[in-house]
């Protein structure tokens, strides 16, 4: 097989390039922004691609020469700009490799978005790897068929610790003893850390529940709550940060109030760490972690299940550990790269031999 994947997560370029290197009859093509592989290999393997507009000409016809010189069997496009650019530059190929797509929200793609009809509503595109049942469900809506759309949850990436929890806390002036609530997200409307503020509220009387926010903040209700002196001296705001889950370590719970959620990538490393998810039952974060289980499932908008969950926590350390743990291992055994790459390789040989079937309802 030859493979050529396209602005893919890092970790899963890494691990199936060793299995390239195993396999002699297995050729991989990597081409994005960055080299992932740049400590591994040399650039033979490597072809930056710009990600501009998905009908950007110069970058269309670039992957078309990419195409036709390495001629891979399977093309995995992990963005809708790269999946247009791949669906275009195989147009009129005499032999046309196998296009997969990647889908990660919980919208459905509109038939009134002509963008769409040259990404993931297009006939060119041979199966779709979705990032949970809930987005699976979304492309189903949008009339695609049930068999095109294979569920692969998205590859954790695993951060470099740099500080210790205590040294990350004492940055942060943060007690040592604390019970510290975080996310790791960009602070739009969607991922509900309004809830989470007033949840905090709630917690007002309990004096040793901080909380860290980790992303850029752009959402105006949670700019206004962030002033209330209820949490002013409490919560700790760090906007962007390049490697924001570096700071998960330093929390005893991680959040996602989430309103709409394909799955979180945050939520993904927070679990490998061993943090204590609680997280909204919105799209497919409930399928990840087990309510009871790996951490705690809430009903989403309610804030006020959401504070009593945090302060029956707060009052049950082992409890968090347990979870903390079972959440390890359970994103270990969906989510490791080595688990997604057998997936995702057992997606190729799908699309390999299905055979060519229009592909709506």
């Amino acid at each position: 097989m030859r493979l050529l994947i396209i602005h893919g997560p890092d970790e899963l370029a890494r691990e199936l390039q060793r299995t390239a290197e195993l396999t002699s009859n297995f050729k991989l093509l990597v081409a994005g922004r960055i080299n992932p592989l740049r400590d591994n290999v040399g650039d033979a393997i490597f072809q930056f691609l710009p990600c501009r507009c998905k009908f950007d000409l110069p970058t269309i016809r670039h992957l078309r020469s990419t195409i036709l010189r390495f001629s891979p069997d399977v093309v995995h496009a992990f963005e809708p700009r790269s999946l247009a650019q791949t669906v275009l530059a195989t147009m009129g190929m005499r032999r046309k490799p196998k296009i997969v797509s990647f889908y990660g929200i919980t919208r459905p793609p509109s038939w009134r978005d002509p963008s769409n009809w040259f990404t993931y509503l297009s006939r060119n595109v041979a199966l779709h790897a979705c990032e949970s049942n809930a987005v699976k469900a979304a492309l189903q809506e949008a009339g695609i068929r049930e068999n095109l759309c294979q569920v692969i949850y998205n590859c954790v990436s695993v951060p470099d610790r740099t500080l210790s929890r205590e040294e990350i806390r004492r940055k942060l002036n943060v007690p040592l003893d604390a019970f510290v609530v975080g996310t790791v997200a960009t602070i739009r409307p969607v991922k509900g850390i309004d809830i989470l503020l007033r949840a905090i509220m709630e917690c007002y009387g309990i004096p040793n529940v901080y909380a860290v926010m980790v992303g850029n903040l752009e959402d105006p209700e949670v700019e206004r709550l962030r002033k209330d002196e209820r949490i002013r001296e409490r919560v700790r705001w760090l906007g962007y940060v390049e490697n924001g889950s570096s700071f998960m370590s330093a929390m005893d719970l991680f959040v996602m109030p989430s309103r709409k959620e394909g799955l979180c990538r945050a939520l993904l490393e927070a679990m490998w760490q061993g943090v204590c998810p609680v997280v909204s039952d919105a799209g497919g974060m409930k399928e990840i972690v087990r309510d009871r289980i790996d951490g705690v499932v809430f009903p989403s908008e309610d804030h006020h299940v959401l504070a009593s969950v945090i302060q029956d926590l707060q009052q049950s350390p082992d409890l968090v550990a347990t979870y903390g743990k079972s959440a390890h291992d359970r994103v270990n055994a969906m989510c490791s790269p080595v688990v997604v790459r057998e997936r995702v390789m057992r997606l190729y040989e799908m699309a390999l031999s299905a055979q060519p079937t229009f592909q709506f309802d």
